[in-house]
């Protein structure tokens, strides 16, 4: 079998717009490697996924409230990301901590070590987590610390892996950026006394927050359903001309780039 190695940038962009290709490729070969590098494989990357967004929620909504759960929709699909809330206890009440209704304002995709980045953009919120009381008085609601999110960030990194005969998005990462950060506003000193005692509890949430969110996403957009959703949106991309369609018969990477093995689906089965 004869292995042509096709790594040229642009082969690469003609393959990526899903047009004829015919230089480079003998009729009879059956087989060949594409090499992309994470450069060039973020454009296509972007036109993919280039829509995705994140919507950040768990505070429960009354009767008429059209609040939603956390999700994070990518490649046409909403996957819920469920996050879950603490209670801790401020003079005899349960106060606990909700996220309060963010979404992502855009996003970007960039190439970066083994893998491409899209980074999601929040804006900046003074009360992006409030308190809620969950038993008790609840007294003391109002004067619980407010958490604010400044140039808060989702930053998700993705590499391509093969599924089945095609390529799929895997995440391998996913990190917080930004300042959560807690504050008092209270107008009386009671209420300042109380702010600053479940102070605390503000700062265990920030701690236990990022790493929530990092984890959910990660096994939700991980999950099979998911992966197969995004490795439909990629199809269109593996073709050579309208008709042939590329099977990937493996997927290998370095730091710089992607190394991809295919064989023309006709042809996958001989």
């Amino acid at each position: 079998m004869r292995v042509v190695r096709l790594s040229s940038p642009a082969f690469v962009r003609r393959l990526a717009a899903g047009l004829v290709l015919t230089a480079g490729i003998a009729a009879p070969a059956s087989a060949a490697e594409l090499r992309i590098p994470y450069s060039e494989l973020a454009g296509i990357v972007q036109a993919v996924l280039g829509d995705a967004k994140l919507h950040l929620n768990n505070k429960p909504g009354g009767l008429l409230s059209l609040a939603s759960g956390s999700y994070f929709e990518i490649a046409g699909k909403q996957v819920p990301v469920p996050l879950q809330t603490k209670s801790f206890n401020v003079l005899g009440s349960s106060y606990t901590y909700y996220v309060d209704d963010l979404d992502s304002q855009s996003i970007s995709v960039a190439a970066i070590d083994h893998a491409v980045r899209l980074t999601l953009n929040f804006e900046s919120k003074a009360s992006a987590l409030v308190a809620g009381c969950v038993n008790g008085d609840c007294a003391l609601t109002s004067a619980m610390p407010q958490i604010g999110w400044r140039d808060g960030t989702v930053m998700v990194d993705v590499a391509p892996v093969q599924s089945g005969t095609s390529l799929t998005l895997q995440v391998k990462r996913v990190s917080i950026g930004g300042a959560l950060t807690p504050r008092c506003t209270g107008a009386s000193s009671i209420a300042t006394s109380a702010c600053r005692l479940a102070l605390g509890w503000a700062n265990k949430t920030i701690t236990k927050l990022k790493p929530e969110i990092a984890a959910a996403m990660t096994a939700k957009v991980n999950a099979a359903e998911t992966q197969a959703k995004i490795a439909d949106g990629l199809k269109k991309y593996l073709t050579i001309g309208p008709a042939s369609e590329l099977a990937v018969t493996s997927v290998k990477s370095d730091s710089a780039s992607v190394t991809i093995a295919f064989r023309l689906a006709h042809a996958a089965g001989g």
